[in-house]
């Protein structure tokens, strides 16, 4: 009976040592990680400007691209639990905007520009999930959603400007023989 107590006692002594030794290491990870968080929240400034009136107004009636921008632009409280909740709305609307481009934007550069930025917000959302925080990696992936935002913007001008462009007569007949002649060499390759 006399050694039961003793181990029980022991016992005792060793978990209530392991316990200080766990409660030190977590205080300071959470004071540093909480100054993380204030420095990705001071970081999170994402502006969405279109000068061109076209774009505004197409834009304006694409009701994901409106989604989007609003998620991005209003900055979330200041805390891990907001910031991981805001990135996770990001990634679902980042996530549709692909589905349903305006006609006129509808192409393959623009969708490699989507892509992209649907890359960097879904790798926002990961580097949030980590401990500890990768403070440089994380305002890295800020910087990067910025400019593949803008990047979409500055091609959907391009499209706006090149269709402005006109065609000089005859272009149309010129293109539709090279349209016919890639078709023909494709097909002319042996099946295999």
């Amino acid at each position: 009976m006399k050694y039961i107590f003793v181990l029980i006692l022991l016992a005792t002594a060793t978990i209530s040592c392991k316990k200080e030794v766990v409660t030190t290491p977590n205080t300071t990870t959470k004071i540093s990680q909480d100054s993380m968080v204030k420095n990705i929240h001071e970081k999170w400034k994402f502006t969405v400007n279109v000068s061109n009136p076209a774009i505004s107004s197409k834009l304006n009636n694409w009701e994901n691209w409106r989604n989007y921008v609003n998620e991005l632009t209003i900055t979330p409280n200041a805390g891990l639990r907001n910031l991981v909740h805001k990135s996770n709305a990001l990634v679902e609307k980042a996530a549709v905007l692909k589905t349903d481009i305006p006609e006129m934007y509808n192409r393959p550069e623009t969708k490699a520009r989507f892509s992209l930025l649907e890359t960097h917000i879904q790798n926002l959302n990961m580097q949030l999930e980590l401990e500890p925080l990768n403070i440089k990696e994380i305002n890295t992936l800020l910087l990067n959603i910025q400019k593949s935002t803008n990047s979409i913007i500055n091609q959907f001008n391009e499209f706006e400007v090149k269709s402005k462009i006109p065609k000089e007569s005859g272009e149309d007949q010129l293109i539709q023989p090279i349209d016919t002649i890639k078709r023909a060499t494709l097909n002319a390759l042996p099946q295999e």
